[in-house]
């Protein structure tokens, strides 16, 4: 919230709906962007501390009573230290990006109900988006179809998923590249 005291106070609004609907599940999307470091904050009393104190004050009876509390990110190291610290997140889970049998199982279910031509090389696929994001295994293959539907296709075939493919976004992150940002 904008104002001073209201996410606080949402915060505590939560937990109480949480507790008397127990058990349940509070799912925290993007938890840096709420619970941040405190350290880096101007001033060392600002709306954001209150905020994140007041989180940490309600997780001990938030777990007592059956609440379970699952927080994501992709950018731990801008956690505030105190909501990491055991008894509050005591299990910090990394999920990787998917392997190319993950891509070829996502691919398996995304061309189950897709009209494909003969030959469709699945295999090549899923190691050309092995380590990628399975977004970008769902856009390649919608992208695939557009393509086809464009080219008077009735169906998905190599020629399409390739174009598709060149299209996706690169991930690279090796030492002297630079993400790209859009699409080639």
């Amino acid at each position: 919230s904008p104002f001073i005291h209201e996410t606080g106070r949402k915060v505590a609004e939560l937990f109480t709906t949480a507790i008397d609907n127990a058990p349940s599940v509070i799912l925290i999307d993007e938890m840096e962007s709420f619970l941040s470091d405190r350290a880096g904050e101007s001033g060392g009393g600002g709306p954001r501390v209150e905020e994140v104190a007041e989180f940490l004050r309600r997780i001990p009876e938030a777990i007592k009573m059956g609440v379970l509390i699952i927080g994501m990110t992709n950018r731990i190291d801008m956690v505030d230290p105190a909501i990491l610290r055991r008894g509050r997140f005591d299990h910090i889970i990394e999920v990787g990006m998917p392997s190319r049998d993950d891509v070829h199982a996502l691919l398996l279910g995304l061309l189950a109900n897709v009209p494909t031509a003969a030959g469709l090389d699945i295999e090549y696929a899923a190691t050309q988006l092995a380590g990628q994001p399975l977004s970008d295994v769902a856009f390649a293959i919608r992208e695939a179809g557009r393509l086809a539907a464009r080219a008077g296709k009735d169906m998905l075939d190599q020629a399409s998923l390739n174009a598709a493919l060149a299209t996706v976004p690169s991930r690279d992150t090796s030492e002297g590249s630079r993400p790209r940002i859009g699409f080639v």
